[in-house]
């Protein structure tokens, strides 16, 4: 009795599982550094007690059944205990846990099935000591790295279901051989084999149903008509361009706070730092006060940034919040993962609403002192008409809205009873009222919108909001209007990537019309590694369209897309002059026929401009992009750029 059940490796094994609740007392009770590193401590003797009890048993011959039962046991106690604590913070740990509650329930019923059967404990196989390497691993790289981001967190729990699963797939393999009395070896050459099918699966999916570039139908270019954009009378809306990034923040609250029945947000990327976290506060506080919150997020950003943040998890689980998700990644159904939803707007009531290229996160929104983009939108104001243009972008979105493919995301109430959201939903609700004690200009609505120009007429260009290759509208409507001008046009775009169609547009709109520029950031200025490599390849062509090009060099990545034709039409929106937006993504621009929002808008665009250079062709253009002063990683990333370049540009 005293050898099987109470020898030093056993006893080793009790005192781990009773060290276990002491380590997540510790842990939840934990507010600061020592009482962390308190708790870290505890767990470093856990693991040292795993460590030394297999060497004592196996040198000592100290080897038991019970023993061969009591450690895995105990490593799936720890396991389970650090996925608990892991809850805290990443709430998509959640899944983790009921497959690896499955898991060990059905190692728990096999074992206890074969010692009747066979008489005899099988120890653990290697794949399931791999398995619990991955697993001790990457929870500890959950619990250590306090700043690791949502997506990199969700990457190591789906890695550590991944292995679980094909763990458990080789145990009941592994589990049928022994009842069959068949000793069969189940190589991992088929599980290679089958990873590499599946992933020429899911490339070959993605590129195929976009190779086809369709053109603009007969029956869009008989409905369109440049004069439409044109009125000779002053309409119920008024207008104003939103230029710095800080004001871009408060508008958005100023808008939250100014809601009485709903608030509509469609954007392609929203984040939950610093000032994604104050939007998240306010849209929150608003569905309290009663107020209706549509959110739109497109499909591979809510992954990356929503799946498993507790931030967007807190909001969503307000019962007068609801979120859509456009084209949901799924691997599976890869054909049509790169069709997205670039829109980006936002509607209070049928009052006001905000326009542009802006995603929801620092690069684009509030003073942080953190990496920028330089973008604007465009605010409109609807004095009270029926005719106003925001009735046009409320229509858009309920088009889009009720989609198939448009999902409600987290609609659960019980994502509220994890940990780390109820801890997320108390940090907002703290963040609110510190917001309106410290910014109490961001809520003032008084007066909020006495700054808008007059404005004769808006008109909302769309693209299809269909998934696979479009037909390019909102190109070839800014090609028409452009085409149509009498001065000047000038165009600000971060990046310019043109198949035949694209050029061949631009010479004619530039044999057309007087004077037409064309601002794009410089290949060493450009903040998308896609755009940079193929600007430096294809200069020649783009300058050989007859566009007068200048090239951004302001240090800091451009992000605005808006075109000024000549003293009376603005235009902004979130449509880059590159393939995925004439041909894959929705696409939103707003045209606006107004002197007074020309005059600003143009005044904004020459701003920049002043930090432009002319465009030269170079030869050695794509040599300075991987030069001496770029690093290994960055000059790698471009020459595997210029290799593919030439064969996926179209999906650029």
């Amino acid at each position: 009795m005293k050898k099987e059940y109470f020898n030093i490796p056993n006893l080793l094994g009790y005192f781990r599982i009773l060290m276990i609740p002491v380590f997540l007392f510790l842990y939840y009770r934990a507010d600061t550094n020592g009482e962390y590193i308190a708790a870290f401590l505890v767990l470093a003797v856990i693991y040292l007690t795993d460590f030394f009890d297999g060497k004592i048993a196996r040198k000592f011959n100290m080897v038991t059944d019970w023993g061969k039962m009591l450690d895995p046991v105990a490593d799936k106690l720890l396991q389970a205990a650090l996925a608990v604590a892991v809850t805290f913070k990443y709430p998509l740990i959640v899944w983790f846990l009921v497959l690896f509650i499955v898991k060990e329930i059905y190692m728990a019923v096999m074992g206890l099935y074969l010692i009747k059967k066979e008489n005899a404990v099988n120890g653990a196989q290697w794949y399931g000591k791999v398995c619990t390497a991955v697993v001790d691993i990457g929870i500890f790289v959950l619990l250590l790295c306090s700043d690791l981001s949502y997506m990199a967190a969700n990457i190591f729990i789906l890695l550590m279901m991944g292995v679980m699963c094909l763990t458990l797939i080789r145990y009941i393999l592994f589990h049928i051989s022994i009842i069959k009395g068949k000793d069969k070896k189940w190589g991992g050459r088929y599980i290679v084999a089958g990873c590499v099918l599946l992933l020429l699966y899911i490339i070959i999916g993605a590129i195929v149903p976009y190779i086809k570039q369709p053109q603009v139908g007969e029956s869009y270019k008989e409905s369109f008509n440049v004069q439409d954009f044109y009125s000779d009378d002053i309409s119920c809306d008024r207008a104003m361009i939103i230029e710095d990034n800080g004001e871009a923040l408060a508008e958005r609250i100023r808008m939250t706070e100014y809601a009485k029945k709903s608030i509509i947000i469609s954007t392609f990327d929203f984040r939950s730092d610093t000032s994604g976290k104050q939007l998240i506060a306010a849209l929150k506080a608003a569905a309290q006060r009663g107020i209706s919150v549509q959110i739109l997020m497109d499909g591979f950003n809510s992954w990356t940034h929503m799946e498993g943040n507790p931030y967007f998890y807190a909001l969503a689980a307000e019962e007068n919040v609801t979120i859509k998700i456009y084209n949901r990644i799924n691997p599976l159904m890869s054909w049509k993962g790169m069709s997205r939803m670039h829109d980006k707007y936002m509607i209070v009531d049928d009052s006001v609403y905000l326009l542009g290229g802006r995603n929801l996160f620092d690069c684009f929104l509030g003073n942080q002192d953190s990496f920028k983009n330089h973008d604007r939108d465009v605010l409109v104001y609807n004095t009270g008409g029926a005719e106003s243009s925001l009735y046009q972008v409320k229509n858009y979105f309920t088009d889009i809205w009720e989609l198939d493919y448009c999902r409600v995301w987290k609609d659960s109430s019980l994502n509220s009873m994890i940990p780390s959201v109820k801890k997320a939903d108390r940090e907002l609700n703290e963040l609110y009222a510190h917001m309106r004690q410290e910014n109490s200009e961001w809520f003032d609505t008084t007066n909020a919108w006495t700054d808008t120009k007059p404005v004769n007429k808006i008109t909302l260009i769309s693209n299809p909001t269909s998934l696979y290759s479009k037909e390019p509208y909102v190109f070839y409507g800014l090609s028409e209007l452009m085409k149509n001008a009498d001065k000047q046009v000038i165009i600000h775009t971060p990046y310019i990537i043109c198949n035949n169609m694209m050029y061949k547009s631009f010479n004619e709109i530039c044999s057309k019309a007087p004077s037409v520029t064309m601002m794009t950031n410089s290949s060493a200025n450009n903040g998308n590694p896609f755009g940079a490599v193929d600007y430096a390849l294809n200069k020649e062509k783009i300058l050989n369209t007859g566009l007068n090009v200048l090239e951004y060099e302001g240090g800091i990545s451009y992000h605005g897309k808006s075109i000024v034709i000549d003293d009376d039409i603005a235009i902004v929106g979130s449509f880059n002059m590159d393939m995925k937006s004439v041909y894959q993504d929705t696409e939103l621009m707003l045209v606006v026929q107004s002197e007074e929002v020309n005059a600003q808008l143009r005044e904004n665009l020459l701003s920049y401009q002043q930090y432009a250079k002319e465009a030269e062709l170079n030869s050695d253009e794509f040599s300075q992009l991987v030069g001496k002063n770029v690093s290994i990683k960055e000059r790698i990333q471009r020459y595997i750029i210029k290799l593919l370049d030439p064969l996926l540009r179209f999906l650029l």
